[in-house]
């Protein structure tokens, strides 16, 4: 059966599986966030914000994302069939475990919410030379373990199972905080990929770019907060770069940025011909918390 504080463990650890699903189901589809609040029953923009924060939306009694939002996420975002199925799967392995914790306290929000506190000051102190953000890639890889013991009750699978693409895979996070996005197309044959990272207190962002031999390329990269969906600080740019092999990549960054502490954020890339035009065929990036 489990102990109250096991079935929370479980519970918080299928809410962060549940909000990397989703995240990656909207960027398989190019969508933002704010897509799918017109899609799922009584969603608001704030709602859906909730469920992609994971475990930590246990402190804030909202409705959690159980099996019926996930059927309705799988049907706006018309994911393939087994995608929806482990989506759905998910959703009930939710709504199982917060039955099971409701039976067994009244108020179990409130305690759920004081255990993870408690959990979260458990884990180790960062070392002198990091910083808080540091401190927080631990305690989202410490959660991640905790996915580890799911188990049937789930009846799903990783995210990270995803078959990769074909030379580069998304890079997850660690202890070094990357979260990068899969090479997607751009247009033209070329394909971007956006990266965002912390080191030591600092947050960087990178794009890399492959394409035909022969292509001539203006790279641009800038953090994108991914709440407000919109770029927080000027296009770092880097100009005429040239293909001359095949499966030759061409990298912009890393950059350091300094966007405000609070908010997550990802790394926005795009490219243009050489010179000319605007900037388009943007990529973004899975987000990290600042």
């Amino acid at each position: 059966m489990g102990t109250f504080e096991e079935l929370v463990d479980r519970l918080a650890a299928a809410l962060d599986e549940a909000a990397e699903g989703i995240r990656e189901a909207l960027r398989s589809q190019g969508r933002p966030q704010k897509y799918l609040a017109n899609r799922v029953a009584d969603a608001s923009p704030s709602l859906i914000s909730r469920w992609l924060s994971g475990a930590r939306q246990l402190a804030d009694r909202n409705r959690l994302p159980g099996e019926e939002a996930m059927r309705q996420i799988a049907t706006a975002l018309e994911l393939p069939p087994e995608r929806a199925r482990t989506l759905i799967a998910l959703g009930r392995g939710i709504d199982e475990l917060r039955k099971r914790l409701e039976g067994e306290e009244r108020g179990w929000r409130a305690r759920a919410a004081e255990h993870r506190g408690r959990e979260a000051a458990l884990q180790p102190a960062p070392s002198p030379r990091r910083s808080v953000p540091l401190l927080t890639a631990a305690v989202a890889t410490a959660t991640v373990a905790v996915i580890s013991f799911l188990g049937g009750v789930l009846a799903g699978r990783s995210w990270g199972t995803e078959p990769p693409p074909s030379v580069a895979a998304t890079v997850t996070a660690g202890q070094s905080g990357d979260r990068c996005s899969t090479w997607a197309d751009a247009g033209d044959g070329v394909q971007l990929e956006a990266c965002v990272r912390i080191r030591e207190g600092r947050m960087l962002i990178r794009s890399r770019l492959r394409g035909p031999v022969g292509t001539r390329a203006d790279m641009v990269v800038q953090a994108y907060d991914t709440f407000l969906e919109k770029p927080v600080t000027k296009e770092l740019k880097c100009h005429r770069m040239h293909l001359t092999s095949e499966g030759q990549i061409q990298t912009c960054g890393w950059h350091e940025i300094r966007p405000p502490y609070g908010p997550e954020y990802a790394a926005r890339a795009g490219w243009r011909e050489a010179g000319d035009g605007p900037f388009g065929g943007h990529v973004l990036s899975s987000g990290l918390r600042w």
